[in-house]
């Protein structure tokens, strides 16, 4: 092997593994190649899902218009190709309306630029990203859209997936960064599990802390944009095209809810584990969310639209086992509580703002357009 992972072999062989048994000499190996496929494909499902009802989001502008904005998390600063899929719709016909996705880590950013002819309903495409020198986690992806007004055509997204691609097997030589640029994962290869190698405590060392820095990994339990400009000039009624979701309202109350996995000994982890982090449009004063039995000050900041972090805390007594196996997982959703509906922060029929965002006044001051759940 040479940091490879491309094999069916990744368990340790459990008849190998008694009292009285000699030590097979593929077990080392099988451990390294686990450790190797773990860094390499972990947590490379998608960062981003979500769809639209039919027709809302829509865009007849013949200059790319910013549509939406979400944070997605990093799988590692190895890990730097972002693989999108749209499932789309043209109004009308034409080879010239595109998607632009714009990603940013750390004040470095990468653009792709999706062509969605009216011939195809699926479109794809991958970009990668050099990451800055310093400590990362997360991106800002901003999608973009632009129609093609000479021929009468829009677009219409359907829905959106978006994932990091795993690392090809083998692994480059040389250690590995997570998001911590002095923390580092170690690949293994043939000199690592060799013989002699295999049984020193070096091997073990790598081993456990490879899994020490694996179990911190990040994945996304939650993510949501509102879809702030759509517009239509051969749909301009209500009855052809229905109005999308543009700000968090009481009707995403216990609907928009994301699962988050927490396993035994998740208390005693002192790394990041639970993040929310929430789009919003700043208040003259601070503003609360009350999510997964947390409050949440955002900060005042009137007028201007900007992410705010905050860590989540966990409740033990209302994780719930989900499922046939029965793992515990904890419901993560906005909570129906007093906090939330009477505040005004989330939009109901007695506070529809009058500006649409990315228009900013001060009825939709307080509003928020972007949520994202990320842990372990």
């Amino acid at each position: 092997m040479s940091n490879s992972y491309a094999i069916n072999k990744l368990l340790a062989d459990p008849s190998a593994t008694v009292a009285g048994q000699s030590v097979e000499f593929q077990t080392p190996e099988r451990i390294a190649n686990n450790n190797n496929y773990s860094f390499a494909t972990g947590a490379t499902h998608n960062v981003l899902s979500q769809s639209y009802t039919d027709k809302t989001f829509i865009q007849s502008s013949s200059s790319f218009v910013e549509m939406s904005q979400w944070r997605i998390p990093l799988v590692s600063l190895e890990h730097n190709e972002l693989e999108t899929v749209v499932f789309y719709d043209i109004v009308g016909s034409s080879s010239n309306c595109n998607l632009k996705f714009t990603l940013e880590v750390g004040g470095v950013s990468a653009v792709l630029t999706l062509n969605l002819p009216s011939t195809a309903e699926i479109a794809s495409g991958s970009f990668s990203i050099s990451f800055p020198s310093s400590d990362q986690y997360y991106g800002t992806l901003t999608l973009e859209a632009q129609a093609d007004t000479s021929n009468n055509a829009e677009i219409v997204l359907k829905s959106i997936m978006a994932r990091w691609k795993p690392i090809a097997s083998p692994i480059s030589a040389g250690l590995k960064k997570q998001y911590n640029q002095t923390d580092a994962f170690v690949p293994f290869g043939v000199s690592r599990v060799s013989a002699n190698q295999s049984f020193t405590s070096r091997f073990a060392h790598n081993v456990l802390d490879n899994i020490s820095l694996m179990r911190q990994r990040l994945q996304s339990y939650l993510t949501w944009s509102g879809c702030y400009s759509a517009n239509s000039s051969l749909l301009p009624n209500p009855e052809d095209a229905g109005a999308p979701e543009l700000y968090l309202g009481v009707g995403h109350i216990r609907t928009l809810v994301g699962y988050p996995f927490i396993p035994s000994g998740y208390d005693s982890l002192s790394e990041r584990k639970l993040e929310l982090h929430i789009r919003y449009i700043g208040a003259s004063s601070s503003i609360q969310l009350e999510f997964f039995g947390n409050i949440i000050t955002l900060p005042a900041n009137a007028g201007i639209a900007s992410w705010h972090v905050q860590t989540i805390e966990i409740d033990y007594e209302q994780v719930a086992e989900r499922g046939d196996i029965l793992l515990p997982y904890y419901s993560a959703s906005i909570d129906n509580t007093d906090l939330n509906l009477l505040e005004g922060l989330l939009v109901a029929y007695y506070n529809v703002p009058s500006a649409k965002f990315p228009t900013i006044d001060s009825s939709n001051h307080g509003k928020i357009i972007g949520l994202t759940l990320i842990g372990i």
